[in-house]
């Protein structure tokens, strides 16, 4: 049985962009995940714990911002 489709679909690059958008974003909403919980747990520290619990903030922040310009130079790239 043949599929109707199969001469107009690349089924193999469709894998590939599934299991790739799959990856990417549970990879950033782990990421931006991690900011948010240091980010109220910052909230009730004091100190050096809060300044660290900080940066982690910023960083994820910077890594979820850089997977965004990353995802659209790749879109508008194509």
């Amino acid at each position: 049985m043949t599929v109707i489709a199969d001469s107009i679909i690349d089924w193999g690059a469709l894998f590939d962009v599934i299991w790739i958008s799959a990856v990417a974003g549970l990879g950033i909403a782990a990421v931006l995940g991690v900011g948010v919980v240091s980010s109220l747990r910052a909230q009730d520290a004091e100190g050096g714990t809060a300044l660290g619990l900080n940066a982690v903030m910023v960083v994820s922040v910077i890594l979820v911002g850089a997977a965004l310009v990353m995802g659209i130079y790749f879109i508008a790239d194509k």
